[in-house]
């Protein structure tokens, strides 16, 4: 068969892009290995209950921003989501619940309530971050694609923002941390917990200008979906089916086919067929598995090889929970970051210190009658999962010892839990490879440093002709709405609105 363009994977990027692209009218086909879409998105479905893998946090569904200008192209009608209030609340050490996500003054008012030690630098942290998130959200309203901006375009961006451009300029290879300095540990501390979830690094390692962003959202209000990223996932494979495109599930794409100039033309699948494509290919795929499973070690430029040896991914270990409603109601907010260990004279640890607790709102509960689905997810470094394993027992054994260990960091961190919740199943990078097949079971995407917002940065072009990426890891990067975002910019580029 052949069409203009050939989606590869089916998670929200691949799906959004091609959604675009067919309502645009372009011929698409879609090919997922799986028997369903969603990706990283997709439901876990265990005992009755239907868990998110992720905390269930979705920002930008406000009127203007990127979700309604994608579905105001689409003929289906967005997922229902509800803006969540607070958004989530940190847990610190000390037994502190922040509430992050207050509307005006309210937010200032719990920052000095809760670090009173340094409310002033606090405070002026986020009045000083604020502009700088409004002036990089403005930009990418107009100019989706930031990341490969013209020399022109980049001169219209900075004539747009006179009064803002050259603080965002001089910032842009700052570390979040260089702005911290007259704050307090605890408030660094609450800040890491964020950026670590948000972004992959704490406030050290993470970009100013992505932190920026990243804690501001909570600020512009951030929202629940109905059946969570799953939903989303149906809702845009059903606009790629209306639009007159292709969603081909269980079929495995093993490699890209090249015409005589080396341009990617197709891919070749598992079962040994060809879909050809004229105008372009796309890899929803990570950059890792794009360039070692599709392009293949000999057409991947060197310089690419150098640089996707120095990414660097988490694994995730997660406890999927029932939880009785009344425990709910016991908890400070739906989704807590709870940070358990101040790290003092050391640096963050975020295998060790952090976890978070997602719980399905009361009107989707996703659960039996009088039960709420829940889900804890703590980092892990990802290898380890992979290495050393004679047999299954042994990946069974060191399952059992992180729920034992985390077990008891969650009940010690929120006591209120009491008896109300039980564990329902495990989730290890281990499992997460097995149903995605991203790399390492990799999560969250590529790390927010400042190098991921330089020229050199990945983005959805590619060094081979007629291929282009769009997913988590490539810019601008992490969460439902940074691959929108990046599906957005990609459309635009293969088919103009």
């Amino acid at each position: 068969m052949a069409y203009e363009v050939v989606v590869v994977g089916g998670g929200i990027g691949g799906l959004t892009a091609a959604a675009l692209l067919a309502a645009r009218g372009m011929s698409v086909c879609l090919v997922e290995r799986e028997a369903r879409t969603g990706g990283c998105a997709a439901t876990l479905e265990h005992a009755g209950y239907r868990f998110e893998p992720g905390a269930g946090l979705y920002s930008s569904w406000q009127t203007g921003d990127i979700h309604e200008r994608v579905f105001a192209e689409l003929p289906v009608d967005a997922p229902e989501v509800r803006r969540i209030a607070p958004p989530y609340v940190v847990r610190l050490p000390d037994a502190t619940d922040v509430r992050v996500g207050l509307e005006g003054d309210a937010h200032f008012a719990e920052l000095r309530a809760a670090f009173p030690e340094c409310a002033d630098a606090a405070c002026r942290f986020y009045r000083e971050l604020l502009p700088v998130a409004d002036a990089l959200q403005r930009a990418a309203q107009r100019f989706p694609s930031l990341a490969t901006l013209s020399r022109l375009g980049r001169l219209k961006l900075i004539a747009s923002e006179p009064r803002l451009a050259p603080v965002v300029l001089a910032r842009a290879t700052h570390t979040a941390a260089q702005h911290l300095g007259d704050t307090s540990r605890r408030f660094r501390r609450f800040i890491d917990a964020q950026l670590q979830i948000f972004a992959q690094v704490p406030s050290g390692q993470c970009s100013y200008l992505y932190a920026a962003v990243a804690l501001s959202q909570p600020l512009r209000g951030m929202y629940a979906m109905r059946g969570g990223g799953a939903s989303l996932a149906s809702t845009l494979a059903e606009s790629i089916k209306k639009s007159g495109g292709v969603v081909r599930t269980g079929a495995t794409a093993l490699r890209l086919s090249f015409d005589a100039a080396g341009r990617a033309d197709g891919v070749e699948l598992l079962s040994g067929e060809r879909v050809e494509a004229s105008r372009a290919v796309l890899s929803n795929l990570t950059a890792w598995d794009t360039y070692g499973k599709l392009v293949g070690h000999t057409r991947t430029p060197a310089d690419m090889r150098a640089r996707l040896k120095s990414l660097r991914g988490w694994g995730a270990y997660l406890l999927l929970l029932g939880l009785e409603e009344e425990g709910a109601q016991r908890l400070p907010a739906a989704n807590v970051l709870a940070l358990t260990d101040w790290n003092e004279g050391a640096e963050f640890d975020a295998e060790e210190s952090l976890f978070t607790f997602s719980t399905a709102p009361d009107w989707d509960a996703r659960a039996p009658e009088g039960q709420r689905a829940a889900t804890v997810s703590t980092f892990t470094e990802a290898a380890r999962w992979f290495t050393f394993h004679e047999d299954e027992a042994e990946h069974e054994a060191q399952d059992q010892a992180a729920l034992e260990t985390l077990w008891a960091r969650v009940h010690a961190s929120m006591p209120e839990l009491g008896a109300s919740v039980e564990v329902i199943e495990t989730e290890t990078p281990r499992t997460f490879y097995e149903r995605t097949r991203r790399r390492l079971g990799h999560v969250g995407g590529m790390w927010q440093t400042p190098d991921a917002l330089t020229p050199s940065a990945l983005t959805h072009r590619t060094p081979i002709p007629h291929l282009f990426m769009v997913g988590d890891t490539v810019f601008p990067g992490n969460g439902v709405a940074a691959v929108t975002h990046a599906a957005l910019a990609v459309a635009d580029e293969i088919a103009q609105r």
